[in-house]
């Protein structure tokens, strides 16, 4: 008999998580999906982010990030460890030097400062998901040996 696993309990403990950096502010902050615009990432045709808190260019924050059906995002990797809250769609992550994953609604991952990875939405429906960073954001386009790629 095939076993069933509930995310339920382990959405209770992951999305305290998730907002934890809000515990810090003195007022209340609500953020609905539906704010905002998407900005589609120049490094990734298909991928969208929008700002939940805080800012990418001064750390401290949450972004809300959408991968179209088949869009892909390039080797690369970050000077600062990330925080991935999977919500909906199914990915194939990896992560070196792990073996590729399969990310599901519910899937956590903690991606290493400076670890080479990379990601492809491979479900009929866009891939959607939260990336928190506690520092400034940057990326580092690289190929699969992580060797930087020249900017035009």
């Amino acid at each position: 008999m095939k076993k069933h696993f509930s995310f339920a309990p382990l959405m209770l403990l992951v999305l305290p998580l998730l907002f934890a950096q809000s515990t810090s502010l003195k007022q209340f902050k609500h953020w609905d999906p539906e704010e905002g615009a998407w900005m589609e990432d120049a490094d990734a045709p298909g991928t969208y982010s929008k700002t939940v808190t805080g800012s990418a260019a001064s750390g401290n924050w949450i972004m809300y990030v959408k991968f179209n059906p088949g869009a892909w995002l390039n080797w690369h990797w970050h000077r600062n460890l990330q925080t991935m809250y999977v919500v909906s769609g199914t990915m194939k992550y990896e992560v070196k030097p792990n073996p590729e994953m399969t990310l599901r609604p519910g899937s956590y991952v903690i991606v290493p400062a400076r670890a080479l990875h990379n990601g492809t939405c491979v479900s009929k429906e866009p891939c959607t998901f939260f990336i928190e960073n506690l520092q400034p954001n940057d990326k580092h386009m690289t190929d699969a040996n992580g060797k930087e790629l020249s900017r035009p």
